[in-house]
């Protein structure tokens, strides 16, 4: 691995992590500003839809014995 690949790579994750902060920071700032009823429903809205799709991810996995046998593994 290149010491340039490596740098961009820093950078893209150090751009990654002050974009993630700045979100929280203005999340942060949104729920003093508005009633608990306003952003509950918001956050209600994005756990429930999260949770649906885990489901959905569960529901389509493959049994043990299907994905062991499969001719994509390396053995």
């Amino acid at each position: 691995m290149s010491t340039n690949n490596s740098e961009g790579r820093d950078g893209k994750h150090a751009r990654n992590r002050e974009d993630r902060l700045r979100q929280i920071s203005e999340w942060a700032a949104y729920v003093r500003a508005h009633p608990d009823e306003d952003w509950g429903k918001q956050v209600n809205t994005l756990v429930n839809s999260q949770l649906q799709s885990a489901r959905h991810l569960e529901d389509e996995r493959p049994d043990r014995e299907t994905f062991e046998n499969s001719p994509l593994l390396d053995r």
